[in-house]
């Protein structure tokens, strides 16, 4: 199975495509049979096109963008990795190990799905123990589990970038926009990425040379080239978009034909087990996936942290860093965002985060989300993202602020109150995060109406929350003396918060001058 030249990308029709179709204005989106198998699907586009067609200059990427690529321009760009793409091969073969020795161990190609890779997730999900794929959901499967790979164990290897990293990618706001802008806006110019040559395709993709073993005798790490002298544990800084740290191979000795479990696929050849080893690739230093915002470490002296999948379903209370970056680099958004932001702004588009929450090998869930972004002019940005600042911190005071008040006024735990908080208060914040990109935010007059909404709408929220969590009980379970000073508390001190007070100073000093 070719997978750059064969069809094997579902769409949702009853038609599958080829990677050389993506450039094709038909084609809209993809489907899949399972959401972590999308988002495997569209980073390994992403990353086919940044490795065999990357951009010189935003000249170029503009010119693809605007004229995408025909079936021929892919096929030559493509033609020199071919080989390196092929599924089901003696010798190199995708994502898989090069010289797994003979006594790796057999396994039922079911425990290739990360949400049953533990005895505790097959609690709720047993499908059957004959389970067997067909050759797209098995590419889809490894793809999957090698750029998500969670911590398995001892010599068991996590991803390149963690257990469940969280990916963001750029998706156009025109719901209608064409596949090829969907992936294209997540590919950078060469001069943006900053990478050294590639030298051999080995250090770019790792199945096609004898892996990198991390155990026994010749252990070792592997780091990324991020300058022109090329070290012993050096490889090219672009398989972060490749990394393999599990070591793994199709046994085709149980193959055969059937329905495939995962896509339902009717009389297919089958992949019912593969062979593993541990002691793959192990991934340390200074790796920094394009697609993944970081944690830096402000001194340089710590390698970057990657953002988690549970951070897609947190809502807002991220929207800075994924989007903006915090300027203490807790996280940073992704470099692909970053650069949009700073350099090409255009057209409007949102931003799609998906990942897994991991506990170890047991995954607890997978989060998918879409957040807006606001791209506003370079000479603002800084004004922009300290009002932001200041209403996600406001938020976040407030929310504890209600939890504490609402434990004053009943007893019982709080853990869904400050959730719900964020939950229910998400369209104020987008709704004044709009404002604020459409304003001079270093016009006080023009700030202080924005800050002003959001308080009052902040304030009913609030009490309305408290009211739903203290007063839903029956009225003889009530302590209602409790309830009413706790909510009288709750009150007065809205505005007595540090936040608080910053953002009505803003409005008090508007008002002063206007009056």
């Amino acid at each position: 199975m070719d997978l750059l030249a064969d069809r094997w990308l579902p769409t949702g029709t009853r038609e599958v495509i080829s990677p050389l179709q993506i450039g094709d204005r038909r084609w809209r989106d993809l489907r899949a049979p399972r959401a972590d198998y999308l988002g495997a699907l569209f980073q390994f586009l992403v990353g086919v096109l940044q490795t065999t067609y990357p951009p010189r200059d935003i000249g170029e990427w503009c010119e693809r963008w605007s004229r995408p690529p025909s079936v021929s321009e892919l096929e030559t760009a493509f033609a020199p990795w071919r080989e390196a793409f092929l599924l089901h091969r003696d010798g190199p073969a995708f994502m898989q190990d090069l010289q797994l020795p003979a006594d790796a161990n057999r396994q039922p190609v079911l425990d290739l799905l990360i949400d049953a890779g533990s005895d505790s997730n097959r609690f709720f999900n047993r499908p059957d123990a004959g389970l067997g794929m067909c050759l797209a959901c098995f590419a889809q499967a490894i793809l999957t589990l090698q750029i998500n790979a969670p911590a398995g164990g001892r010599g068991v290897r996590t991803s390149l970038r963690g257990g469940g990293p969280l990916t963001t990618l750029l998706l156009p706001a025109d719901e209608s926009a064409t596949l090829w802008h969907k992936l294209w806006l997540n590919v950078l110019p060469l001069d943006a990425l900053g990478y050294p040559p590639v030298e051999q395709v080995g250090d770019v993709l790792p199945w096609m040379v004898p892996t990198r073993t991390s155990d026994g005798s010749d252990a070792q790490e592997t780091q990324p080239q991020l300058d022109p002298v090329r070290g012993p544990h050096h490889v090219h800084p672009l398989q972060a978009y490749w990394g393999m740290p599990r070591r793994i191979r199709l046994d085709p000795e149980t193959m055969d034909n059937g329905d495939c479990a995962i896509c339902g696929a009717a009389n297919v050849g089958l992949v019912r087990h593969y062979r593993t080893r541990h002691g793959g690739t192990n991934y340390t230093g200074n790796w920094r996936h394009p697609l993944t915002p970081y944690t830096l470490d402000p001194s340089g002296q710590k390698p970057p942290i990657s953002a988690k999948g549970h951070q897609a379903g947190r809502g807002y209370r991220d929207w800075l860093g994924l989007v903006l970056g915090n300027e203490d680099g807790r996280p940073a958004a992704a470099q692909v965002v970053a650069h949009f932001i700073a350099k090409i702004r255009r057209p409007p588009v949102r931003l799609w985060c998906f990942g897994y929450s991991m506990s170890n090998a047991k995954a607890l869930c997978w989060y998918d989300s879409t957040l807006p972004v606001h791209a506003v002019e370079p000479g603002v940005q800084g004004a922009f993202r300290a009002s932001v600042k200041q209403l996600l911190d406001h938020a976040d005071e407030c929310a504890g602020l209600l939890a504490t008040r609402v434990k004053a006024a009943r007893p019982g735990g709080t853990a869904g109150v400050a959730r719900g908080f964020w939950q229910q208060s998400e369209p104020l914040f987008y709704s004044a995060l709009e404002q604020l990109a459409r304003i001079d935010p270093e016009n006080v007059g023009e700030l202080a109406p924005v800050y002003r909404e959001w308080l009052f709408h902040v304030r009913r929220l609030l009490l309305s929350q408290f009211d739903g969590w203290t007063t839903g009980a029956p009225l003889d379970a009530l302590d209602l003396e409790r309830v009413v000073r706790a909510r009288a508390a709750l009150e007065a001190d809205l505005n007595k918060g540090r936040c608080a007070k910053a953002l009505w100073a803003v409005v008090n000093v508007y008002s002063k001058e206007s009056a």
